[in-house]
């Protein structure tokens, strides 16, 4: 067999095979008499077909079963012999396998541009301070508040409901013309989330605790905004047997409430603890923000295209993971509006540069020789299973199996190559620059 592979753009290639007619001959009088013997023709015994009669019948099928044959065969082959590393499956554009001739075929095929990084070291890149936002330590607060809080009977002598009680009730009733049944619900009163209908919390608000053991009626409509467009306008009507109520206790922001979280002695160090968190998250994300913008100033660097089936494979993989994310919602892309091949042409640009940057990327570490020893995979997996509550030795074996540890190796060596590339930038401390009123002066800023 002899082969040739012309490269005809950056991303694709054309090879060219031949096999010799001493290799394909042998082949097709087999393929022709193993037709002979199971051939019915007529005036013949079968296996006793001629070979004439056999050609003439046969030969064309035989001849394009032993060309598919032979082109799946020689491809594997032919790219193994030149190193090449095909991203697509070939497309055949011309074959000729006539009697007493090789075999002869070109097929096309997508391969990685090869790419030789340059200006990688030196970068400018500005990294802003981090910022403490003030709301994210009161959101951590009120949800150290809601871990510690208590639902408990009520005690003391109100007589009427209030929010944050807990209901547990069953329901039968109708909305609209929709019958609806539940057994054992509980309501939290002013928690929208709770609520079977929109606007039974509000319906409920001004229960009395002495209403306990009865059964009470209620009708109602409920929001437009919050119901499906066949229920906008019905009205609910139920029968609530209200079967318990009991109360929500929130903790007081106090020291001993801090106590109570077993990470302070006092309200002000745990603030302040709260306050480091926040503080190392936002850098955290201040040196991921640096780390893109470097990337941005790698790629205008050094231009190339990449492979478009590369692209197509990481638009569809965003696609599949948005529509998984939305699934989980209880949501599908029609309820948004839109579908698979909208959401496909949105993506494309951040999945062309995910494409190019990861190449990029790539392309570095090989030039740098840069590697992660198969002890830090380990320790990676082993704290990855610490906070899992897994066998270390288990959670690799699935991971394997999932092809989730090429995944962790890989990201791995790209956040090498990017602590390579941020040790040789040219790093300004600054924060993000004011964003102009656009109402005013109609410019815009850098991001």
């Amino acid at each position: 067999m002899d082969s040739q592979i012309e490269q005809l753009t950056s991303v694709e290639c054309r090879v060219r095979v031949s096999v010799p007619w001493t290799t394909v001959g042998p082949r097709l009088d087999n393929k022709l008499r193993d037709l002979g013997k199971r051939a019915r023709v007529p005036g013949f015994r079968p296996g006793k077909v001629p070979p004439r009669v056999l050609e003439k019948m046969f030969g064309k099928s035989a001849r394009q079963e032993l060309a598919n044959e032979l082109f799946q065969e020689t491809f594997e082959t032919a790219m193994s012999s030149h190193a090449a590393r095909p991203l697509t499956q070939p497309v055949l554009e011309s074959s000729t396998l006539e009697k007493g001739t090789d075999f002869v075929y070109a097929a096309r095929f997508e391969v990685a541009p090869k790419i030789e990084p340059k200006d990688y070291t030196g970068i400018p890149v500005r990294r802003r301070p981090s910022v403490v936002d003030e709301a994210k330590i009161q959101a951590e607060l009120a949800k150290k508040q809601e871990e510690l809080t208590s639902i408990r009977p009520i005690e003391g002598d109100r007589s009427k409901t209030q929010a944050g009680d807990v209901w547990t009730i069953d329901i039968d009733g109708t909305i609209g013309e929709e019958p609806l049944s539940r057994k054992d619900h509980e309501l939290v009163i002013g928690k929208a989330e709770t609520e079977v209908i929109p606007g039974l919390s509000d319906a409920m608000a001004d229960f009395e605790l002495a209403f306990v053991g009865q059964a009470k009626q209620v009708s109602f409509v409920p929001p437009p905004e919050r119901v499906k467009p066949q229920f906008r306008g019905a009205e609910a009507k139920l029968t609530l047997a209200l079967r318990e109520v009991r109360e929500t206790v929130v903790p007081e922001l106090d020291d001993e409430f801090a106590r109570d979280t077993g990470d302070a002695e006092s309200l002000a160090e745990l603030t302040e603890q709260i306050r480091e968190k926040v503080a190392q998250e936002d850098g955290d994300v201040a040196e991921r923000e640096a780390r893109q913008r470097l990337v941005e100033v790698l790629l205008e660097r050094n231009e190339f295209d990449p492979a478009p089936s590369m692209v197509s494979r990481e638009v569809q993989a965003q696609v599949q993971q948005f529509k998984q994310q939305i699934a989980q919602q209880g949501l599908t892309l029609k309820q948004l509006g839109t579908s698979e091949a909208r959401m496909a042409d949105n993506m494309r640009s951040q999945a062309t540069f995910n494409v190019k940057a990861f190449l990029l990327l790539e392309a570095i570490r090989s030039t740098e020789g840069i590697d992660v020893p198969e002890d830090e995979v380990e320790a990676e997996i082993k704290e990855m299973a610490e906070a899992q509550g897994q066998n270390p030795t288990r959670l690799r074996a699935t991971m394997e199996k999932n092809n989730q540890l090429l995944l962790l190796r890989a990201q791995m060596r790209e956040e090498r190559v990017l602590d390579f590339l941020m040790n040789a930038a040219e790093i300004t401390e600054a924060p993000d620059p004011e964003q102009p009123d656009a109402v005013s002066d109609g410019a815009s800023s850098e991001a």
